[in-house]
């Protein structure tokens, strides 16, 4: 305004110091005040300010809305402030959609939910499942920190360096434009990823604490080491029925069976002798016969075959090959090679995963007493009207995405 207001008496001091020229003495064009250019120029200048103005109030009036959505404690949350988290799972999952379309019918929204809130009901779709993720991430992101603040800690330069960098990070490919519409900007962001390294620092510290109270040997109580036997195998294969562009299936002509099984015969001669057993087909691109790996463990079988050949292949002995199989039930001609016929990978990974729930057990009915001290509201005539998957997705579309994407790649490619 200051600006505008110092323009406009230099203009008037200008006009006050000029000369009167008379009209016959100067040469006028019909229609021209000689002084075209200038005017254009405000003209323009002023068009474009409207055009800034008109975006940002039809972002706030769309995105931005005003109304506090949730607060915990003292601090609340606007859509603004929500608008963040929401891209970050809305641009995870858009990726997706369109494979979710093809092959399920469905969007990847309507999927069942597929992230790790614990307060999430089994059965509830990723659109409804990812909201109650924001609010519930936001709000223990806020009480830890607030934690963290009160227990005195502070973030190193390092933590700070980070956090700028995943601020950066963050923004990369986005235009102007996008970033105004998702209110984000390297400051704002800077401060979000600061407070969540702090409060996951401290989240860090705590489970340290809580896990020396949770009793391993009873959290792997019912985990059944027979049940999680594995078998290891090598394996060459090919499927003896055909699917025809309509998705229907259909056995191959008898010709081309006979023509498998004595491809497939001729590789397990060779396997008898050979010195690699991963390396029997000469050329791969020619041969419909694959070779593959696979672990299967003694509680979940292996489809690959029927239960009848599966039952012999259990049987076998550490480096022994079979014969061949030809499963019409499992529609494949198989041999197989037994690596290990008792490894314990599968048995130590549902240990480990026990003892990773009683620990997630132990933190959540920790965090649920400390958020007791927090007030905690959700107004949700506002969040109700929310939809996930069409909050940011129209900003950052899935081509946006992809380039993005694709940036990134060529960019690292070049370093």
């Amino acid at each position: 305004m200051n600006s505008s207001k110092k323009i406009i008496k230099q203009q008037n001091k200008s006009d006050d110091n000029k000369t009167v020229t008379p009209v016959s003495a100067k040469k006028v064009r019909l229609g021209s005040t000689g002084e075209e250019p200038h005017l254009k120029a405000i003209v323009l200048s002023v068009i474009c300010v409207a055009l800034v103005i008109v975006l940002c109030v039809g972002v706030a009036v769309q995105q931005f809305k005003p109304e506090v959505v949730m607060k915990v404690g003292d601090t609340k949350f606007t859509m603004n402030d929500l608008m963040y988290p929401i891209y970050e799972r809305e641009s995870q999952m858009l990726p997706y959609d369109q494979m979710y379309q093809a092959y399920m019918g469905s969007s990847v929204w309507d999927a069942t939910y597929q992230g790790d809130d614990k307060n999430v009901e089994e059965g509830t779709n990723n659109a409804e499942g990812l909201k109650q993720e924001i609010t519930d991430k936001e709000s223990e992101y806020e009480v830890l920190y607030t934690e963290a603040v009160k227990a005195d800690y502070k973030l190193t330069k390092d933590e700070e360096k980070k956090a700028g960098e995943q601020a950066v990070k963050a923004l990369k490919g986005l235009s102007w434009g996008q970033k105004l519409r998702l209110n984000i900007s390297k400051s704002k962001l800077t401060k979000r990823f600061e407070k969540r390294i702090l409060a996951d620092r401290y989240k860090e510290d705590q489970q340290k604490t809580l896990n020396k109270d949770v009793d391993e040997n009873e959290a792997i109580k019912d985990v059944s080491q027979k049940d999680y036997r594995e078998y290891d195998v090598q394996y060459y294969s090919v499927s003896t029925t055909t699917t025809d562009k309509d998705g229907n299936t259909k056995d191959v002509p008898a010709k081309k069976l006979a023509e498998y099984k004595k491809e497939i015969e001729a590789l397990a001669e060779k396997a008898a002798t050979a010195k690699d057993f991963t390396k029997l087909i000469e050329d791969e691109d020619k041969s419909d016969i694959k070779y593959e790996t696979a672990e299967f463990t003694e509680k979940d079988g292996w489809s690959v075959v029927s239960a009848d050949n599966l039952k012999k292949i259990k049987a076998m002995k550490n480096g022994e090959i079979s014969e061949v199989y030809y499963d019409k039930e499992a529609s494949v001609y198989i041999f197989v090679k037994m690596i290990d016929n008792n490894s314990t990978k599968s048995y130590q990974k549902a240990c480990e995963d026990a003892v990773k729930e009683a620990q997630d057990k132990k933190y959540n009915e920790w965090l649920t007493e400390l958020e007791k001290g927090y007030k905690i509201f959700i107004d949700y005539d506002i969040w109700n009207d929310v939809t996930i998957g069409t909050v940011t997705t129209d900003i950052v579309t899935a081509d946006d995405l992809a380039k993005m994407k694709e940036d990134a790649s060529s960019s690292s490619s070049a370093k």
